[in-house]
């Protein structure tokens, strides 16, 4: 070990991750999700429209209108873009706050697996979203709204699989520190919550897309209260123990 190493331990600070750290395995499903709106926008090019109204005009706004090739090549370059963007995020995030107490002792391979469970969840999303607009164009009968809220569902299990790990790290002083302990506990009921309402989103999709939004803000909703509930519960008991 060198003697910069040696001072980082002795610190508390860990390595630095690399400037590039893809988030496998949810980079291969976004790659996967690429390919196929990819061969998806190549088989129906003949069939697609050259233009779809995505807004009508009304006395606020005017008509919008996408062309075939946007539509064809945005959301699989944006997905792109995005796992660019994660693959470099966890150096940035070392960059910006490893001076800080929010910064230390952080496990920079926790962080790449909340990336990875996201970049999954939302490569489902813009798939199915791809597909429904390319299928605007061809005028091919495909229930959007409904697979969207399927979607969605999958991505709430997705971020519920990841939450766990994403319990916020760092080293503080007092009181502060014995809040983000708390939260680990709460992350994982909450992660629990988010798992369930995923599944009940997608069942729900079946039925009606209106049902699946009810269902995945309340598993939004339920989440965020049991987080707040629980760690200020803990919190509660542990600086009455003091």
């Amino acid at each position: 070990m060198s003697t910069t190493q040696r001072t980082a331990t002795a610190q508390g600070d860990a390595a630095p991750p690399s400037w590039v750290t893809i988030p496998w395995p949810g980079a291969a499903v976004a790659l996967g999700a690429v390919a196929a709106m990819v061969t998806t926008s190549i088989v129906a090019w003949p069939e697609m429209s050259a233009e779809i109204v995505t807004r009508a005009a009304d006395g606020r706004h005017g008509e919008s209108v996408s062309n075939r090739a946007v539509t064809a090549v945005a959301l699989p370059l944006a997905l792109l873009g995005l796992t660019a963007l994660l693959s470099v995020v966890l150096r940035l995030d070392h960059e910006l706050l490893h001076r800080t107490s929010l910064g230390r002792d952080r496990d920079p391979e926790r962080a790449r697996r909340v990336l990875s469970w996201t970049l999954s969840g939302v490569s489902v999303v813009l798939l199915v979203l791809h597909v429904g607009l390319v299928s605007l164009h061809t005028g091919d009968e495909f229930p959007l709204e409904q697979a969207v809220a399927g979607a969605v569902g999958v991505l709430l299990a997705c971020l519920g699989a990841a939450l766990p790990l994403a319990a916020p790290g760092g080293r503080f002083d007092g009181r502060l520190e014995h809040f983000r302990a708390a939260l680990g506990p709460a992350y994982r009921l909450a992660a629990f919550v988010l798992v369930v309402g995923g599944v009940a989103t997608i069942a729900a999709a079946t039925i009606s897309a209106g049902a699946a939004l009810v269902a995945a803000a309340s598993a939004v909703a339920g989440a965020f209260l049991v987080v707040i509930g629980v760690a200020l519960h803990r919190r509660s008991n542990t600086g009455g123990r003091r």
